[in-house]
């Protein structure tokens, strides 16, 4: 794992996991909220370090997570995550519950027995890309003249379009690195790709966590579905949140995500 940004110095350490593609500094609008709060820390790219590939279900990647959390931290930390963040930090509280104090995920959704069921199926089958964002992401692009063809290009996109103000330029910035004609995706293509095809089929609600924990979903979300926030208030004891927008809601609503976020953390904790 990369070396994670630090907002300040408050006691309780708040760790965000990024989404599949989505540098953690592009997050920098809810988090700079959430600093006001807590000792935030920002994973800058998960799934890049080679010790820690990405393989079937995840495995690997929740070990880079727990490994972090080992090296780097002499407390129990809130752990935040987006989509694969999400799940990543529910692997680790499920696992490694020493680790974690609370647990918040946004729009991550732990599957029904048919979700489930029929994910694993389309793996086996090699029909994965046709019910996750994989057939969207390969083949894209990945270069640009200047950052602000990078810019326009993204606007353009309907996965971003709702961005809220200042969030589509920070995505640019963290997402995107100089090459020699211009500017480059700092996400591998190929990793984003091979972690949508790799997406855990194992994660089930089986038993409460022994965290406090809490789930946000989008309320036009395509991933995160009431089924999905229904069992894991039944199965897991997570309270669960609703906000406006897509399953991109992080980025569409910062300051409402940081503000439920922190309003739940006073609650919990």
């Amino acid at each position: 794992m990369e070396p994670v940004r630090h907002y300040n110095n408050m006691s309780d350490i708040l760790h965000f996991s990024h989404a599949n593609g989505f540098p953690g500094g592009s997050y920098r609008q809810m988090l700079g909220i959430l600093a006001e709060h807590y000792d935030v820390r920002v994973t800058d790219r998960l799934a890049h370090n080679p010790l820690y590939p990405v393989t079937n279900n995840w495995d690997q990647l929740c070990n880079e997570l727990i490994h972090f959390f080992e090296q780097e931290y002499q407390q129990p930390v809130i752990a935040v995550g987006h989509s694969l963040g999400g799940l990543l930090s529910l692997m680790v509280a499920v696992r490694r519950p020493d680790l974690i104090k609370a647990l918040v995920m946004l729009d991550a959704p732990a599957l029904t027995r048919l979700q489930a069921g029929g994910l694993k199926m389309a793996k086996k089958l090699g029909l994965v890309d046709r019910i996750t964002p994989g057939g969207r992401s390969n083949g894209r692009r990945a270069q640009w003249s200047s950052r602000e063809e990078a810019l326009s290009y993204f606007s353009a996109k309907t996965l971003m379009r709702g961005f809220g103000p200042g969030c589509l330029e920070d995505y640019v910035d963290a997402g995107t690195e100089p090459c020699g004609d211009g500017v480059r995706l700092r996400f591998d293509p190929e990793t984003e790709l091979s972690i949508y095809r790799t997406i855990p089929d194992n994660i089930r609600a089986k038993r409460p966590l022994l965290m406090p924990g809490c789930v946000v979903g989008g309320r036009a979300s395509k991933v995160f579905k009431p089924v999905n926030a229904e069992l894991m208030r039944r199965r897991l004891g997570m309270s669960v949140r609703w906000l406006p927008g897509s399953h991109m809601f992080p980025l569409e609503h910062p300051g409402k995500t940081a503000e439920i976020i922190h309003h739940w953390l006073e609650q919990a904790l």
